[in-house]
């Protein structure tokens, strides 16, 4: 499992859902506060029920993706730096 997820793919993808849902999830906590702002600019589509509903869903898969690119990009720099002192 853990190659699986030190794959270049998996990586890209992790990454990319990761910037995904923290854009949802900042646009969805700036709807909830500013909702007279952010309802006219997303013609309509997030109100403030909505935007708390989705801030609300996206929270675990936050802490989910947030996790897994903690984990891979720090097994990638022990394994650089491991590599870097083995061979000094």
């Amino acid at each position: 499992m853990v190659n699986i997820l030190l794959s270049r793919r998996v990586r890209t993808l992790v990454h990319t859902l990761l910037m995904i849902v923290t854009a949802l999830f900042l646009i969805s906590g700036f709807g909830i506060t500013n909702y007279q702002l952010v309802g006219p600019l997303t013609l309509g589509l997030l109100g403030k029920s909505r935007a708390f509903w989705l801030h609300s869903w996206l929270k675990w898969p936050f802490v989910i993706f947030l996790a897994l690119h903690i984990y891979i990009t720090m097994n990638y720099k022990i394994k650089n730096w491991l590599r870097r002192t083995k061979t000094e």
